[in-house]
């Protein structure tokens, strides 16, 4: 029996990418065309101008229609009907035109002879997740926003395409796994390989370049806070957010916004800010359906996917778990977990606790002395980033909090 995923040494990982990137050159995988080899060179280049996009793009006719559609969308409001390239992509911008034109390509060679609901759902909320991250990366630098849009189409290509190369185990092993992150971790312990080492195994098929590749096949790494001008920190920041999120949980009363907590200590993005994002990404979700037609499921309307993704807070928050664990030192602590987020309290000195932040995987990233009693009960819940929370739960861990100072 093949070793588990979670068994395997580097150099057993890099032999298996080289053999999964051999077994799906073998197989329905088709290699990039020339147009798609061309535009990833070009997004790899800081100097190209929309007059070389429009030189390599203008030579298919099929992503020159699909553009020309979405520029005459409801979304662009033209008074006049689009016709010409040019100006649709001027209409565009070369931000979006990079990230679908190349997206366009690249999920017509990922999907195909792949027709089946599930397949087209997956690409579905990887088209949302494509938008969001655009989004997201266009607040901190907008020229990394198209290579941000491409990372998060491709974080899901694998699944499709793991039923198939992983055999009839597969959907045994991600069964009742809820969400993206416990799913990933089912692969990883349950199969010798995850749909990541198939997205890397694609990302080496079609050399894509670091910029995309690593971003991609990070997604469920623990990422560090954005840090200005640093195009790795801002990418895998975007891919770990818009990766965790669950976009097909059952529908319910949406709250404010999905793990708003991560995005907090990821982007320093508050609620607000994180709505508005959502409801953009919203918009050029439908803006841009007609050019991804074919592999999307024209059942899933946005407005589902923003209600299964607003539904997660309400899921993570109310599913904070109290367990008190003893320590090696024998110190008491609390530990109050979320879908990608933890909550531990340790006691400090008199009156003082530690807080940390930990990844999911138990890993602490930050971490802060604090004395309850110097501050107020609002206080309290905005260093604790629990601002979007249930009064009543937010309120409970506060108070945990206090009474562990006592």
């Amino acid at each position: 029996m093949p070793k588990a995923r979670s068994e395997l040494s580097a150099r057993e990982v890099e032999a298996l990418h080289e053999t999964l990137t051999r077994r799906m050159g073998d197989s329905s995988v088709p290699t990039l065309p020339e147009v798609a080899v061309k535009v990833i060179q070009l997004v790899n280049d800081p100097n190209a101008s929309l007059k070389h996009f429009a030189d390599a793009i203008g030579a298919d006719p099929a992503l020159t229609g699909r553009l020309l559609r979405t520029a005459n969308s409801a979304y662009y409001a033209q008074r006049q009907p689009v016709t010409q390239l040019h100006r649709a992509m001027v209409l565009l911008g070369i931000d979006r035109l990079k990230a679908m034109a190349l997206g366009f390509h690249l999920t017509q060679a990922a999907a195909a002879n792949e027709d089946q609901n599930s397949t087209k759902q997956v690409w579905t909320q990887s088209l949302f997740r494509a938008w969001l991250a655009f989004r997201i990366a266009e607040m901190f630098d907008r020229r990394l926003s198209g290579e941000a849009f491409i990372v998060g189409l491709m974080l899901d290509a694998g699944i499709p395409m793991m039923g198939e190369l992983a055999g009839e185990q597969y959907p045994g092993v991600v069964a009742g796994a809820q969400g993206p992150t416990k799913a990933y971790a089912a692969e990883f312990k349950g199969l010798p390989f995850t749909h990541v080492d198939v997205a890397a195994a694609l990302c080496r098929m079609w050399k894509l370049p670091p910029t995309l590749a690593r971003p991609i096949c990070l997604h469920h790494s623990p990422a560090e806070p954005v840090r200005e001008k640093d195009p790795v920190s801002l990418l895998h920041a975007v891919a770990c957010y818009v990766g965790s999120l669950h976009l097909d949980s059952p529908a319910g009363d949406p709250p404010s916004a999905p793990l708003a907590m991560l995005a907090q200590r990821l982007f320093a993005i508050s609620t607000p800010d994180l709505q508005k994002l959502l409801r953009n990404a919203a918009s050029d979700f439908k803006a841009s359906k007609e050019m991804f037609a074919d592999v999307l499921d024209p059942t899933m309307t946005v407005e589902k996917i923003l209600q299964s993704a607003n539904r997660e807070l309400n899921e993570a928050v109310e599913g904070l778990v109290e367990q008190a664990i003893d320590a090696e030192t024998g110190a008491r602590v609390c530990r109050f977990e979320a879908e990608g987020m933890v909550l531990e309290f340790v006691p400090a000195h008199e009156h003082r606790v530690t807080v940390y932040l930990a990844d999911g995987d138990g890993n602490r990233l930050l971490s802060e002395d604090v004395d309850p009693r110097q501050r107020s009960q609002a206080e309290l819940r905005q260093m604790l980033m629990l601002d979007s929370a249930p009064d009543a739960m937010a309120n409970e861990i506060v108070g945990k909090l206090i009474a562990m100072a006592a």
